[in-house]
């Protein structure tokens, strides 16, 4: 793939944070009477569920402490075509800026056959700065992944993920295969509980600074791994323990090495939940909008970048084959295929969707039946058409209560059909 870049200065670095991973339980301990000694558990609980949300600046939610850095390493950022080189007509661009401005986007970034067709910004985000990802990290957290059995640190799908989380070895968690974590039909039950207390199980596994012993000893499992669907930040929290118990790294190094620095892409950072603590794998990734423009092209050409082969030839065809639970979920992606109005993120039988207009809504059929996506929630997507080598990005958050909800189909289509309008074809 040739790729044409403008180079940059300024904030296009990021320090890598390293720390020895935190493997015997003398360790913990003495990490959590540090952590303790000027504020107890509880209390960073307590004050991370108030102030959550909060934001300081353009793009990222900069309300939490600790982060992580996780480096990058930029080559510059993507040209924009020329007008007279672009393939998308341009009153579709037009009209797909419009929508996405109108809607509370921070950018929309498009790609076609080779070249940036369009790059645009708003809220006070720069092109350099972090954005909050949401769910789009489990997509990412998929391609790492991929890219560890790639270099030998796991085997196959099919191992179990006691062999890199040993605390599971002999426990009923031992049946479950990464294949499980990625189709998110792990086994292990949903961790949102109705009108849960401040302190129950929900908001620990999220906010607390050992959300990671949460995981690995109070999360019960609720069914055998790989006989249901049940998507959750739960199931995605595995991934970097699995990571980590793989290639005895920390999770944001590996990350750096194996996919932001073979992709020439900007770094950020990510949340841990204590110094040397353990990162979200479903969430809390902040990187910059072209660097999942880049994360999209490299799913699209299959783990190839730059003609070298980063991830296992096969794993293009394993994530985009339907898991057995869930025809509109591969292998930790999102498949557009076949058309249902409102998609829903839970199993149907969750309280989750007990609300006016629950998952993601869409007007009309994708144009392409091969359309992939990661999705973010609240719009925030990698929408990835490899029959048109064509990637859009969209960052940024649903729109305000008393406007009409946001329609996942609009952008693509759109632009869909702008490239046959350009090329001459009909457009339906």
């Amino acid at each position: 793939m040739r790729i044409s870049v403008v180079m940059t200065t300024g904030k296009v670095a990021a320090v890598m944070a390293c720390g020895a991973l935190m493997g015997a339980q003398s360790a913990l301990v003495s990490a959590q009477s540090a952590v303790t000694a000027a504020e107890t558990t509880e209390e960073i609980l307590v004050r991370r569920f108030n102030t959550q949300g909060q934001t300081s600046g353009p793009g990222g939610y900069k309300w939490y402490e600790p982060t992580e850095a996780i480096a990058g390493a930029h080559d510059g950022f993507f040209e924009v075509a020329a007008p007279e080189e672009r393939t998308i007509a341009e009153d579709s661009l037009a009209d797909a800026r419009d929508y996405a401005r109108r809607n509370r986007s921070e950018s929309l970034l498009v790609w076609h056959r080779g070249a940036l067709q369009s790059a645009d910004y708003w809220m006070g985000v720069e092109p350099s700065d972090v954005v909050n990802s949401r769910s789009m990290h489990k997509m990412a957290g998929g391609l790492l992944i991929a890219r560890a059995i790639a270099d030998g640190h796991i085997d196959s799908l099919e191992d179990s993920v006691a062999r890199y989380i040993p605390r599971w070895r002999g426990t009923d968690k031992e049946a479950m295969t990464i294949r499980n974590v990625l189709q998110m039909s792990s086994g292990l039950r949903w961790f949102a509980i109705r009108d849960e207390p401040i302190t129950g199980l929900s908001s620990r596994r999220y906010l607390s600074p050992y959300w990671d012993e949460v995981l690995l000893e109070e999360v019960p499992m609720s069914f055998t791994p790989g006989s249901e669907y049940d998507y959750s930040d739960m199931t995605a929290d595995v991934m970097p323990h699995v990571i980590e118990g793989a290639t005895g790294k920390r999770y944001a190094e590996y990350f750096s090495e194996a996919l932001l620095k073979p992709l020439g892409a900007l770094g950020g950072f990510i949340w841990v939940n204590r110094e040397g603590g353990m990162p979200h794998g479903g969430c809390c990734l902040m990187l910059p909008p072209e660097t999942w423009l880049r994360f999209g092209l490299f799913a699209m050409n299959g783990g190839s970048w730059d003609g070298q082969q980063l991830l296992p030839e096969y794993w293009k065809t394993e994530m985009l084959t339907p898991s057995r639970n869930n025809e509109h979920f591969g292998l930790m992606i999102w498949l557009g295929s076949p058309y249902v109005e409102r998609r829903l993120y839970h199993r149907p039988d969750s309280w989750l969707n007990d609300v006016p207009k629950p998952g993601v809504y869409h007007s009309e059929p994708f144009l392409a039946d091969d359309l992939f996506m990661f999705d973010g929630s609240e719009g925030r997507s990698v929408t990835i058409v490899p029959s048109e080598q064509l990637v859009i990005v969209r960052t940024g958050f649903r729109p305000l209560p008393d406007q009409p909800e946001w329609d996942n189909a609009f952008l693509p289509n759109t632009i869909l059909r702008g490239i046959r309008q350009a090329a001459g074809d009909a457009a339906p």
